[in-house]
């Protein structure tokens, strides 16, 4: 399948994500019941959220299995090696395996020896992958915790305006600098970048003006301002948003220099190797479970409500990470930065869409979304390039 049907799926699972988690949060805090811990509401919702993580395993088996039916399936893992350091296969062993397939006649050779590439019996070598799995299971938790934090506090619009907004600028600049993006166009692609955040901030200072016009605020007829009762959360959240998402730039960067760099990696591998960054992050969360289904317990839900929380999860947490896991090992690293404009601008129809009766459309918001959209076709243009590797 084509990698840009792979942004388009990535795209529009992290808006059913988003959507359907803000509704979730906004039930409870809607529900007046007295008591009720919206942190603790937090903590579960940002354990559910690792649960479909656990199925990106499967989901890589049943790539493997569809492109055997179409006859484009690529060697299979077991001829496959990693070549790592820090006790993880090296060209020596790769040869090794070479010769002692080609003896055995069945390709295996010493593979058997290696869990996820790193050899049984090499106590440093797992020890260095157990480090690397840890940091990154840390930058992640403050990614998702602080954005479950911002959508009880703000509209979902809003918390994905600021969040993609501050992963587009972090990776974007972390990229350059680590030297994982092309250094062709630099200043045009520059520019673009310029022009994109140009329209963001259109559109960001028309939203209030837009939401005025739609009878959502009031203006104190003493002060002449406006009365917004949530203006103290929206900034805590957007500032706890926008700061945590910044820890995905070291996040990006770490996971294609460790786990992304080679051709050799496979996808299930990767798979692997989130699925225990997820089993980390829910073990971090196990010690405040308790907290929280005490909170969910005084929630007044009914089956809609826990269907909205399954759809977040299956259609589009799962969908998003799996699509976005495809998408960076098939193209550049710098590709996956559009998804982030990509996911402003399907946020804002999908807002129009849904909600057509409380929406207002200003001029100057359309010239910014036109901004953002042209930018967002530009850099995806002058980013895509493919690696050209089998997605098994």
């Amino acid at each position: 399948m084509d990698s840009r049907i792979y942004w388009f799926v990535a795209v529009f699972g992290y808006i059913i994500q988003t959507k359907c988690l803000s509704i979730v949060q906004w039930t409870v805090r809607d529900s007046g019941r007295p008591g009720i811990d919206h942190q603790g509401v937090s903590i579960f919702l940002s354990f559910m959220y690792f649960v479909p993580w656990l199925l990106l395993v499967p989901c890589a088996r049943l790539v493997s299995l569809a492109s055997s039916f179409t006859g484009s399936r690529p060697m299979t893992p077991e001829l496959r090696t990693i070549d790592e350091t820090n006790g993880i296969m090296d060209n020596d062993n790769n040869n090794n395996n070479n010769n002692s397939g080609n003896s055995n006649g069945n390709g295996v050779g010493n593979y058997n020896n290696y869990d996820n590439g790193v050899k049984r019996n090499d106590v440093f070598g797992k020890l260095v992958y157990a480090v690397k799995l840890a940091v990154l299971s840390l930058l992640l938790l403050v990614v998702i915790f602080s954005y479950m934090n911002s959508l009880s506090l703000t509209p979902a619009f809003d918390v994905a305006l600021i969040q993609n907004t501050s992963i587009f600028e972090i990776t974007s600049l972390l990229y350059g600098v680590c030297g994982l993006s092309r250094r062709k166009n630099v200043f045009r692609n520059f520019v673009v970048m310029m022009i994109a955040l140009v329209g963001i901030v259109l559109v960001s200072y028309t939203k209030a003006t837009c939401d005025l016009l739609a009878g959502k605020f009031s203006i104190n007829q003493k002060t002449g301002e406006l009365e917004d009762p949530f203006l103290f959360d929206r900034l805590k959240s957007c500032l706890l948003c926008g700061l945590g998402a910044l820890a995905l730039g070291p996040f990006t960067v770490l996971w294609n220099r460790w786990f992304n760099y080679s051709d050799r990696v496979t996808l299930s591998h990767q798979c692997q190797h989130l699925t225990y960054i997820a089993s980390i992050c829910m073990a971090a969360f196990l010690p405040f479970l308790p907290r929280a289904l005490s909170t969910m317990a005084k929630v007044p839900t009914s089956k809609v409500f826990w269907l909205q929380a399954l759809a977040a999860v299956l259609f589009g947490t799962l969908p998003h990470v799996f699509s976005l896991s495809l998408i960076q090992r098939q193209t550049l690293p710098s590709y996956s930065t559009t998804i982030n404009l990509g996911a402003i601008i399907f946020m804002g129809i999908t807002d129009w869409i849904c909600e057509p009766t409380q929406t207002t459309i200003v001029r100057w918001e359309v010239i910014g979304y036109i901004m953002l959209s042209v930018s967002c076709v530009v850099l995806s243009i002058a980013y895509y390039e493919k690696k050209h590797i089998p997605l098994y």
